[in-house]
């Protein structure tokens, strides 16, 4: 059954999880030479982590304090210069990748060749019922965590074993035999700082399925990490709002026991298999939800919570949607929940209303810009979002900003739908190798559908 894919396993060997092992390899390395350096930490004037050889006291200098002013530095340290040559060694091997991947004839003026984007808005529909994702797992909040997740762990127990295997796969391959281990050390622990009831249920599937809870905590871990994606929510001319989103899935319903499952319930959202976070989700006749990576935001806080646990009223940006979809019962509640919960790592929400729409650009401690839907407005009908901020372009080699506003003017508010977004997310460069599902969701009527993608060669990786 489609259904069963599995993020780690479809992505393997795309840019997307070598930008993930990174990241996990960077505070990995950083964990160890912190564990083997006994120093005391503090921040500059920037907010960043610098290391003292003082053994006096220090004071916590950044903004840190104003946020979260009971914590005080603890024995640590961070490795900035670490964390600089590895981002500039990928920035590096991404320039690269081109040579070696344009098999194509190309030209000055399409120098992608036949990798270069393709917008399908006037072409043939791609939209086919049969092609749907129709396998839903029905939720109860309320549950004990063991019965709450016993059916999806018996369905995918073996897969989400196997994704740890590819995971480790490829940590040995990029980083040697010592990086896995290391991983693993730095996990240790790690579930048991999580707050409930993600800690309780990260226990039962651990018992469900019989992984590993350092392993487990990885996969689940890993959206804090890379949550690449391309989101869309645009309103037609008779007021309906569609919202689309690109990236991993399993199916889930979701409610409290007062509230109902099947037809009657609290919300619905695709994740995947072993993950306890939501990341596209829609509540029906209320407010949708996607979330988007915001790239370069989660490495200093992850360490934190690796050395330390979270801080007081902090969430991981995953477990923060989930409990968002919970317990808002508006969009204004919804939105007045994403603009002010302390996170881990910054991110961008992507909302719709029944009315509208809007994407918030959050950090860590607070939001930086928010973009709403305003019709009066050239182009203003519908907000899109990739994983660059409002005031910056995209890396050459992960365009698809442009792409996509292009292909949504091209689409056009009259044609906006269903069908009209899915179209427009099946297209070149926000459909590529790193595409695992599309899901598209109508607010009003609460509806998601959800497709298995593929971009058949010629196909960028990211």
């Amino acid at each position: 059954m489609p259904c069963h894919l599995l993020s780690s396993l479809t992505m393997i060997g795309s840019p997307t999880m070598f930008v993930v092992l990174v990241q996990i390899c960077k505070v990995a390395v950083t964990f160890c030479f912190c564990k083997n350096n006994d120093l005391p930490i503090q921040y500059d004037e920037d907010g960043q982590y610098v290391v003292h050889y003082e053994e006096d006291k220090i004071d916590a200098k950044s903004m840190h304090d104003e946020v979260l002013p009971s914590i005080k530095p603890k024995p640590s340290c961070h490795s900035l210069s670490f964390s600089r040559a590895v981002d500039t060694m990928l920035r590096f091997i991404l320039l690269l990748l081109p040579v070696s991947l344009f098999a194509a004839p190309f030209s000055p003026d399409n120098p992608w060749g036949d990798y270069a984007s393709e917008c399908l808005a006037d072409k043939p529909s791609l939209w086919d019922e049969n092609r749907i994702v129709k396998e839903w797992y029905t939720l109860n909040l309320d549950d004990d965590p063991h019965d709450m997740w016993r059916q999806v762990a018996t369905d995918y127990g073996a897969k989400m074993s196997a994704a740890v295997g590819v995971v480790k796969t490829m940590l040995d391959e990029f980083g040697g035999p010592g990086v896995w281990d290391s991983v693993l050390l730095l996990l240790k622990d790690s579930a048991d700082m999580l707050t409930e009831p993600y800690k309780s249920e990260i226990h039962a599937l651990s018992d469900l399925t019989g992984i590993q809870l350092e392993q487990l905590t990885l996969l689940n871990l890993f959206y804090e990490i890379s949550k690449a994606c391309t989101s869309i929510v645009a309103i037609d001319h008779g007021g309906k709002v569609i919202h689309g989103r690109l990236r991993l899935l399993v199916h889930l319903e979701l409610g409290h026991s007062h509230v109902g499952v099947d037809e009657n319930a609290q919300f619905r959202a695709v994740t995947f298999a072993g993950h306890l976070g939501i990341l596209t989700a829609v509540r029906p006749g209320k407010f949708s939800l996607s979330m988007n990576s915001r790239f370069g935001t989660s490495l200093e806080t992850m360490t934190h919570f690796f050395l330390n646990g979270l801080d007081p009223d902090q969430q991981f940006a995953v477990y923060a949607c989930r409990e968002m979809l919970a317990n808002c019962e508006t969009f204004e509640e919804a939105k007045d929940y994403v603009e002010s919960v302390q996170l881990l790592a910054g991110a961008y929400f992507i909302m719709g209303s029944t009315t509208g729409g809007m994407v918030n650009t959050r950090a860590y401690n607070g939001t930086d810009h928010e973009a709403f839907i305003d019709t009066k407005q050239q182009n203003g009908w519908y907000v899109l979002q990739t994983n660059y901020d409002w005031n910056e372009k995209d890396i050459y080699l992960d365009d698809r900003t442009i792409p996509g506003n292009k292909c949504m003017q091209q689409l056009g508010r009259k044609r906006v739908s269903l069908q009209g977004i899915f179209q427009v997310l099946s297209s070149k460069a926000n459909l590529n190798k790193a595409t695992v599902y599309t899901s598209v969701m109508d607010v009003d009527a609460g509806t998601l559908y959800t497709f298995i993608q593929d971009c058949p060669d010629p196909c960028w990786m990211v």
